[in-house]
């Protein structure tokens, strides 16, 4: 097993709405290790999306305790969270969320801003992540001048600019067709076979398969674990079959 990166300690997470208290998280226990590429799944309204966010930092909890490399992150100010946020997460959002004002380029540079790094070594990295992204030739275009697929992946260097120790993502593929939507999946599979540890909510069986680690949430608790494999293209159906069976032994 490899070391751990985050854990997390009797985390709670609960909003308030109309005067009643919706406890979406519940007393979450949970350990994400170094390397695994691991997949969190639910129905709609388990607190996967939530979960997310509260494992990177993006969100507070109510109550518990989040460690991030054995660090309590929820003790952190808000200009220390902001920081380890720049310098440890890389997040990937459904909604791609990238500045419109900005080139492609201009915008995966953003997280760089007020880093101490050198102009040269910066603009080797954004070079190498456009060109293993296919992306070098759109590099000065803005978002609204490329394809969903295109945008994603912008969105993806964006967040690997400060190589993160984890890369977190929420739905990558949710607003894209499905000849994008491999692609991007293609694109996080070859990362985490470089050593990137990832943590991807996903509804999407096709793009869990991706995992070794799949988590099940149902009601804000953990409901089940599945472990796999490294993701291979000749073993897909079959993790599929395997991964649809422990679904469906939950209600998905």
């Amino acid at each position: 097993m490899n070391s751990v990166i985050i854990k997390t300690n009797l985390v709670c997470k609960s909003y308030v709405t109309d005067g009643e208290v919706n406890n979406v998280i519940k007393n979450l226990s949970l350990e994400i290790y170094k390397d695994d590429f691991t997949v969190i799944m639910g129905s709609s309204g388990s607190g996967k999306s939530t979960l997310l966010y509260l494992l990177s930092g993006m969100d507070s909890i109510t109550s518990g305790e989040v460690f991030l490399n054995y660090k309590n992150i929820t003790k952190c100010k808000e200009n220390e969270m902001a920081a380890t946020r720049k310098d440890k997460i890389g997040f990937v959002f459904q909604g791609i969320n990238l500045i419109p004002d900005l080139t492609i380029r201009e915008n995966i540079l953003s997280p760089t801003y007020k880093k101490k790094m050198n102009k040269l070594i910066i603009d080797k990295k954004i070079d190498n992540l456009l060109d293993q992204m296919d992306l070098s030739e759109h590099q000065k275009k803005f978002p609204s001048q490329l394809s969903g697929g295109q945008r994603q992946r912008a969105a993806i260097c964006r967040a690997l600019i400060n190589e993160p120790d984890i890369l977190f993502a929420d739905e990558p593929t949710g607003a894209l067709n499905s000849q994008a939507g491999e692609s991007v999946l293609d694109i996080f599979t070859k990362i985490h076979e470089k050593g990137q540890s990832v943590v991807m909510v996903t509804h999407d069986l096709k793009a869990a398969v991706r995992g070794n680690r799949i988590i099940f949430l149902r009601d804000g608790r953990i409901d089940g674990e599945l472990r796999l494999n490294d993701y291979e293209n000749s073993t897909a159906k079959k993790r599929e079959a395997v991964l649809y069976d422990f679904l469906m032994e939950r209600g998905w």
